[in-house]
């Protein structure tokens, strides 16, 4: 395991780190009368504060297909839906949609895009992130069987062996065709793509993989060419 000093060696501070950057251009959307709609909430997130909103905008609601997203004491309110998609909200609900890594577990995105942008607001937002087909650790989890996932992703992490199970992946909105594809076919009139390479998390379990992941992430964030090899698609589609 890669211990904090050496890590720390590295990567100071956070300027590298994804979901400081991804709640940071969120943030830039939100106030204090801000209604959110957070797609695929599941558990609490408990892993920062950064990732909670609740009790610093208006309302906070949750929605998964997963049933533990009703305990997620992150929420002021929490519904389990199917997997169709359907959202159980009137139209023009909600100021501002999250959903952060989870497109990627998603059987039919256009679906759940289509819903997501029936219940936002003229103007509002949808904001998501997930990994990009292009990426080294993407091709690899594409190519392994999901009991290996079972088995290796928390452990690959540093994550405890209590941390919710992954979900499963189908990888249907990982790539810039894709997404800007489905999200104009669901009927957003702008979108707003990123790409970020930040701390090789997944490979913390080893110094050698860790300081391969360190040079990749050097390269890939030398050049603006070479963006859409980096990690993580962060997403703003506007209605």
């Amino acid at each position: 395991m890669v211990s904090q000093d050496i890590f720390r060696r590295f990567y100071p501070d956070e300027t590298k780190n994804c979901t400081v950057a991804f709640y940071d251009w969120v943030r830039q959307f939100t106030g204090r009368q801000t209604i959110m709609l957070n797609v695929g909430a599941g558990p609490p997130a408990d892993r920062g504060e950064i990732r909670v909103f609740r009790g610093e905008i208006a309302r906070v609601v949750g929605v998964d297909i997963d049933p533990a997203v009703i305990s997620n004491t992150e929420l002021d309110e929490a519904h389990c839906i199917s997997e169709d998609g359907v959202l159980p909200f009137p139209d023009e609900t909600f100021d501002i949609a999250l959903g952060d890594w989870v497109m990627e577990h998603v059987k039919i995105p256009g679906l759940l895009l289509s819903e997501t942008r029936r219940v936002l607001r003229k103007g509002g937002s949808f904001f998501f992130r997930t990994p990009n087909k292009c990426h080294y650790v993407t091709k690899i989890a594409r190519c392994t069987p999901f009991w290996f996932h079972k088995w290796a992703a928390n452990w690959a992490r540093g994550y405890p062996p209590e941390q919710h199970e992954p979900w499963p992946t189908y990888y249907r909105l990982n790539s810039r065709r894709e997404v800007e594809a489905e999200g104009h076919k669901a009927g957003f009139e702008r979108i707003e793509l990123r790409w970020w390479e930040g701390e090789p998390a997944y490979l913390v379990f080893n110094v050698i993989p860790f300081l391969l992941g360190v040079a990749y992430e050097r390269v890939v964030n030398e050049s603006q060419i070479l963006s859409p090899f980096r990690h993580s698609i962060l997403a703003r589609f506007v209605k």
